[in-house]
């Protein structure tokens, strides 16, 4: 079956990343001997005219288009899809993604979609094109919504998470415009964040993560974290060096929660000691994992950023969160990565039921006690955040309940931007002062950076001046 898979636009604000998921199911498809093409619009950046028009241009020449989409997605892909099956109404569309498996039944009833996949993709989308080659029932498909042949919508049994991640076929690198993912800009991915790094690869090397945060979506990864053995990781690293050689500068890893089993974390950097292999690379850690010995390892096999999601400073906000992290828990974790020389991006969130001056002071101490002179340029970068209930999150289907959000469509449509605007204020204090709250979080913490520059800088200077004498 000849197929296309689609990568929508995101907002320019956005840098552009190999997209893995929809990596991860061309590949499925590839081993099950189908014909795919992709279209990453987010790398290549066609305006809605240029799209639609490679889309008139190719009219009837996949049986199957496949889109996938994050929520920030919901205006494209509701225009897209319209817009498609305008020019050609008898084309089958499959949607799949976080959207997807957050809303099914919203978007089955909103879009012009055929089928929807929800959960993990590798292997419904496979079984899908199956059963469609055969035009047999699509109800036997795990995993899927779809609509019957009188329009009525059905929502099949959840497929099972794959446990053994090594039945993962390999990602068809060549299917997608890979001079654009390594040649692109990032700002803040070089150490100290002074200067934009391209060659930025991205890499997965688990499903899951544990925790029951109010904020994050587990409805396609789930709360079992799921390892693939170390070495096929290596592996993968090694083959993507031997195809782009030095366009890869670094290899950016984005599973949530990549040092989370302590045991394959220090696997892996043996491995890769053990291959001599000279990489850069970065990840996203838990700060009950960390510990001084692992950080280190990680620090001299390349490791030179490790990203956390601090969100509060304020122990009430982290409760009201469910984050399950203590402050000074964070705080010894944060030093302790510090201390093995490892450079830090960090990610605060504002705007939880109850912030208020005081609870946005205790996050400024936070950072006061954190950031000194002597560890200040290892900040790589701290991005602050607006609360925002994305779906597919408890807090999505909380706000819902409480009657905040009564119009899906609209929220969606919104589209705000949590770095600038309030998606949903939930806060308690008007929108005025929610944003002032925020602004206020960020001035104070790059004074505080500025402070401990100025002083490390000081220092510096009066050691060169007395050296001199």
């Amino acid at each position: 079956m000849n197929i296309l898979l689609i990568n929508p636009p995101s907002k320019e604000l956005h840098q552009v990343f190999f997209p893995l998921g929809l990596a991860h199911v061309a590949g499925a498809l590839v081993k099950g001997g189908h014909e795919v093409t992709v279209w990453d619009i987010n790398a290549e950046r066609w305006s809605r005219e240029e799209a639609l028009k490679k889309f008139e241009q190719q009219t009837g020449a996949f049986s199957l288009v496949g889109i996938t989409a994050l929520s920030g997605d919901y205006p494209y892909v509701k225009w897209f899809t319209r817009s498609i099956k305008k020019i050609d109404p008898g084309q089958k569309v499959v949607m799949g993604g976080h959207l997807a498996s957050a809303l099914p039944e919203f978007l089955m009833d909103r879009l012009p979609i055929d089928f929807l996949v929800r959960g993990e993709g590798d292997e419904t989308v496979v079984r899908l094109v199956e059963t469609l080659e055969r035009d047999s029932d699509p109800g036997q498909v795990k995993g899927i919504c779809y609509r019957t042949q009188e329009g009525e919508v059905r929502s099949t049994a959840p497929r099972p998470l794959i446990s053994d991640l090594t039945q993962l076929p390999p990602l068809p690198w060549d299917l997608f415009p890979m001079h654009i993912y390594l040649g692109e800009a990032h700002r803040g991915f070089n150490e100290y964040g002074n200067r934009q790094d391209s060659g930025l690869m991205s890499i997965m090397a688990s499903r899951g993560c544990p925790f029951r945060c109010l904020y994050c979506d587990h409805t396609i990864k789930g709360f079992r974290p799921r390892y693939r053995p170390a070495g096929e990781v290596i592996l993968e690293i090694k083959t993507l060096l031997e195809r782009y050689g030095e366009r890869i500068k670094t290899f950016y890893f984005w599973d949530d929660i990549l040092v989370w089993d302590r045991a394959w974390a220090k696997e892996f950097c043996e491995g890769l000691s053990q291959e001599g292999l000279d990489i850069r690379w970065s990840c996203n850690a838990h700060v009950s994992a960390v510990e001084y010995s692992l950080m280190s390892l990680m620090r001299e096999t390349g490791c030179w950023n490790v990203r956390f999601g601090i969100e509060s400073g304020s122990q009430r906000i982290l409760d009201s969160l469910n984050k399950g992290v203590r402050v000074e828990q964070a705080l010894e974790a944060l030093n302790t990565c510090l201390e093995a020389g490892l450079t830090l991006t960090l990610y605060v969130m504002v705007g939880m039921e109850g912030e208020s001056h005081e609870t946005v002071k205790e996050t400024i101490d936070f950072f006061e006690r954190l950031i000194r002179p002597i560890n200040v340029y290892q900040f790589n970068k701290i991005h602050f955040f607006m609360l925002t209930p994305f779906p597919g999150t408890e807090l999505f289907n909380r706000v819902c309940r409480e009657g905040l959000v009564q119009d899906v469509d609209e929220f969606l449509t919104r589209g705000c931007d949590a770095h600038f605007d309030i998606p949903l204020n939930i806060s308690g204090c008007p929108d005025q002062v929610l944003v002032g709250l925020k602004q206020e979080l960020e001035r104070e913490v790059s004074l505080i950076i500025e402070d401990r520059k100025n002083h490390l800088h000081n220092v510096l200077f009066d050691i060169k001046r007395k050296m001199e004498r």
